[in-house]
């Protein structure tokens, strides 16, 4: 078993270096796609109410379905104001991307610390690539 020896001098490589940068990309892939948060707003004009604006506010996993407009004032309208929703349900591909990008991130930590922390050993005996 060969001890872990660690040498950061490496990641100031190239290859060190894209090392870091994919784990640091990793990071802002899944942060910006899981903390996304964001809102859609229309005016609306009917009898008794001029322009009055109605938000829907939604967030990951962007189950847009189950998002409803804001009442704007249910007594007023003529009492005609009805849920209105989002369209679409967009949950699945980003939660792929989330998870997708976690495990990159995961991949990313084991190769920095194979290389940074075992690379003497792939120089003793080259028989595997060293990722």
């Amino acid at each position: 078993m060969a001890a872990l020896k660690v040498d950061f001098g490496l990641l100031l490589e190239p290859l060190g270096f894209i090392k870091v940068l994919e784990w640091i990309f990793s990071i802002f892939a899944f942060a910006t796609c899981g903390g996304f948060q964001g809102e859609t707003t229309l005016l609306v004009s009917c009898k008794g109410l001029v322009n009055k604006t109605v938000t829907a506010a939604f967030a990951y996993p962007f189950r847009l379905n189950t998002v409803v407009f804001s009442v704007p004032d249910p007594k007023r309208c003529g009492g005609t104001w009805t849920d209105v929703n989002l369209e679409g349900d967009f949950s699945s591909p980003a939660q792929f991307f989330v998870t997708l990008a976690v495990l990159v991130f995961l991949y990313c930590i084991v190769a920095l610390v194979v290389y940074i922390g075992y690379k003497h050993v792939y120089q003793q005996n080259n028989k595997f690539p060293l990722t």
